[in-house]
């Protein structure tokens, strides 16, 4: 009853007066709350860290379409297939700001003045380095000392901070953070759904972020690259699958389901046959053998033989697929599998323990830590298809044992740049289904190597966009800050680098 009330406070907060019945069940005016409390806070934001419906045009749409991890033939809604210009862009911006961006600056301020809530306060720095770094990967310069501060400080029209700036403050952030958990203290306990306020994987998640941070800064700052990596490995990552960080959605409700299993549902974009797997990403797991392939993948009938699995090559639409040697019937493409990755109780993945292992693999090829790079990169791919018991596939010992001798082996005698190749290939397979993480990741290393398309209409001239662009109506509610902003990062454009792109 705990949990079902808890999931109803948190409903109450995403949705506003809906609910209402449960809501009087619970004693609770739903017209004239007096105070929401940190608990159903913290459960509303982390339910929403998985999305809504801009996990499908934002997550799916874009950032796995421009890795080529899906395509479509569609012209609008998911333009990241063919590098056309529209506000589709501006989803998660809009999205997180709306609400999200506030609900945590709220919680912020009433945690952060209460010794007693210390460990809460330092989970809540956490997830919203999560939550921040997710909008400045994608736009670059974004509002951040003064996000969320109408309500608090009457400031509505925010400035735009400096990547720059932002990344140091997130780093700082989460050392302090991981350092202030204190085990006397009260914890979230069950409004975390996440980790029920386990202080230890509290800790082991603020500093694989602080490492996959760390990485991000590896082009436009390899000192403190290295720096801020060495000290998230020396405070503690991720161990093994226990500590993934994920959301277990329980569905039937939008916000309760998996964003992207219930837009394919509400929608039924299987028959529409909107959103395929790319064939860039389809080659590539056919050639190195990859038994995940039948657990991410299926024929819109549900058959995930790996033989009969298709990818559909991105920058195409309905006329001129049919030209192509697959052929125009779309539905001999393979699309999401449907019984893994498109019930609405699938898990939403933030963080998991296999990025972890690759990070530290990088870190090792790099000489940062004495440690071997081929040690932790079979750490990784274990873990990982391990994970896929989250889908409700198991993997056989043998499978793995294979793929890690034959389908796709650490190049161990190799020089970096080729082991920096194996790793961040396996990365593009492992965040899979993350695509903010998997672009962001892509344009640090620029592996894997992808050829553009270049579709009619594009706006990039034929190359891959390096950031998501500012909504329109930021223009007119918040005009002199997007402008700065622009003349301090460049043009609001697909083919401005963001700061550590750079």
């Amino acid at each position: 009853m705990k949990q079902k009330t808890l999931y109803i406070a948190a409903l109450w907060i995403l949705l506003g007066t809906s609910c209402t019945k449960d809501l009087e069940e619970m004693n609770i005016n739903p017209n004239q709350p007096t105070k929401v409390e940190p608990g159903p806070l913290f459960t509303a934001l982390e339910l929403r860290q998985a999305g809504t419906s801009v996990a499908r045009r934002s997550n799916v749409g874009f950032g796995m379409m421009m890795v080529q991890q899906t395509a479509t033939t569609k012209i609008d809604d998911l333009e990241g297939d063919k590098y056309l210009q529209t506000e589709s862009a501006a989803l998660l911006f809009n999205e997180e700001y709306g609400v999200p961006v506030v609900n945590m600056a709220m919680l912020i301020d009433m945690l952060k003045k209460d010794p007693q809530k210390i460990n809460l306060y330092a989970a809540a720095r956490i997830w919203k380095v999560m939550q921040m770094h997710r909008l400045t990967d994608a736009y670059g310069d974004v509002p951040y000392s003064q996000a969320g501060q109408g309500f608090l400080q009457q400031i509505y029209k925010p400035v735009y901070d400096k990547q720059s700036d932002i990344y140091g403050d997130m780093l700082n952030e989460l050392e302090q953070a991981t350092k202030s958990f204190d085990a006397s203290k009260a914890t979230f306990g069950a409004a975390d759904i996440i980790y029920q306020g386990k202080i230890e994987q509290w800790k082991r998640l603020g500093n694989s972020l602080m490492l996959r941070l760390a990485l991000r800064l590896i082009k436009v700052d390899p000192a403190m690259s290295k720096q801020w990596a060495l000290k998230a490995i020396q405070g503690g990552v991720m161990q093994n699958n226990a500590d993934i960080c994920f959301m277990k959605h329980t569905g039937p409700q939008q916000e309760l389901s998996n964003p992207i299993a219930f837009d394919f549902q509400k929608f039924d974009l299987i028959r529409a046959g909107d959103i395929k797997m790319g064939k860039t990403f389809m080659d590539y797991l056919k050639a190195t053998n990859d038994p995940r392939l039948g657990v991410y993948s299926s024929l819109p009938n549900g058959n995930n033989d790996p033989v009969v699995q298709k990818g559909l090559p991105n920058g195409f639409n309905a006329t001129t697929i049919a030209g192509t040697p697959g052929g125009g019937d779309l539905n001999t493409y393979s699309t999401f599998n449907v019984n893994t990755i498109l019930p609405l109780t699938t898990p939403t993945f933030f963080i998991t323990y296999a990025e972890t292992e690759l990070m530290l693999a990088e870190a090792a090829a790099r000489q940062w830590t004495s440690d071997q790079a081929a040690t932790h990169y079979r750490a990784a791919v274990e873990a990982s298809m391990d994970q896929q018991k989250l889908y409700g596939k198991t993997i056989a010992g043998t499978e793995v044992t294979d793929y890690l001798s034959t389908g796709n082996p650490f190049p161990a005698g190799a020089g970096l740049a080729q082991q920096l190749k194996t790793i961040n290939e396996q990365y593009w397979v492992v965040t899979f289904l993350n695509g903010w993480e998997s672009y962001a990741n892509w344009r640090r290393t620029g592996i894997p190597q992808l050829t553009p398309v270049n579709y009619p209409g594009n706006v990039t001239a034929g190359t891959i966009p390096r950031r998501f662009t500012f909504p329109r109506n930021e223009y007119s509610t918040n005009g002199e800050n997007v402008r700065k902003a622009i003349a301090q990062q460049g043009p609001d454009a697909y083919t401005t680098r963001v700061w550590w792109d750079k």
